[in-house]
Parts: structure tokens; sequence; C-alpha cells
């Protein structure tokens, strides 16, 4: 993308389909050297959302500098404002999901299927001032978790263990 105009709204809408057993265990957003052009009090703001149009979107922004257009839309993962302004700084953004307790709504989210045309999960980005980067990126890890066996299996694979037990004492004793 490279720039983030104010006029311009964006939705970053990823499909993902988790396997059974398997859940989100790490999840990472980061805008690469993020800097605004100008010093001046304006926000970015960035929400995850639910179900999303896929891939990115563009949407005008009527109000420019003015306001999150997402708010009341997802969760407010992040804000930022660039405290020096006018060239890069090499900052990067970096929103980690996991430290800010979001994994459990982004598993949830990953686990709806959506309808045609929309996706899993994904993000809204709104600058309230003309931003420039170098890329988004966004890092996901899962894992497997082990299923736990229902309590019927377990009681009858511990009556099995049992009887087996029975019948070879009674072999042992003849």
């Amino acid at each position: 993308m490279g720039q983030l105009p104010d006029t311009t709204d964006y939705t970053w809408g990823i499909d993902i389909a988790l396997q059974p057993g398997e859940v989100i265990t790490e999840a990472v957003f980061t805008v690469y050297d993020l800097y605004d052009w100008r010093v001046e009090p304006d926000t970015l703001y960035i929400h995850l959302l639910d179900n999303p149009l896929s891939g990115v979107n563009f949407y005008p922004d009527n109000e420019g500098s003015g306001g999150d257009n997402f708010a009341g839309q997802g969760i407010l993962v992040g804000t930022w404002s660039d405290p020096s302004g006018g060239n890069s700084t090499n900052f990067n953004f970096v929103l980690d999901l996991g430290a800010l307790g979001l994994l459990d709504e982004l598993n949830a989210y990953a686990a709806t299927l959506p309808s045609a045309g929309y996706a899993t999960f994904g993000f809204g980005i709104d600058p309230d001032c003309h931003y420039y980067m170098d890329k988004i990126d966004f890092e996901l890890r899962t894992s497997s978790v082990p299923t736990v066996p229902a309590p019927g299996a377990l009681l009858l694979g511990g009556i099995g263990v049992f009887l087996s037990s029975l019948i070879r004492r009674q072999r042992i004793c003849r």
C-alpha cells in the first residue's frame, strides 16, 4: 500500500480454515516504518473485525481528519499518533493480539463460516492523517490441541482394564 491517506478507510479480510482441534496461539499485526507526513495530533485506528469483505478494500472517508470510522465495529486493538512527524524514523507499530488478550476472540472469529465474499476475520484501518509505511504484515501461529476423551469413554476404558486384571488374576491363581 505505501500510503494511508486520511481520505480513505481500509479493511483487510483474511480467510483462514482451522483444522479440527487447531487453535490460534499467536497473532501479531505489524505496520513497518510507519510515520505521519507532519507533526499533528491525528490518530491511526486499527480494529479487529468479524467477517469483513475478503482481501484489501478501500472506502471513502468523508470525515477526513475527524474520528474513528470503525467505532462500534469489532474490537479496537490499537491507536497511534506520530510524536515527531515529517520523516521516517524506521518505527514499526506492533500489535500483539495475544498480549492484548484477544486470542479467544480471534479463535471465535476463525471458527465461524463466513458467507460468500466475506472473510473469517480481518482488520479495519482508519488513518486520520496522511501516514506513510513500507508494508503491513500479519503473522499467525496455530497448534493442535490434544483431544480429551469423553467421560463415558474413560469409564469404559477403566472397566476394561479392571476386567482384564481380574481375568489375569484368575488365570494366575489356577
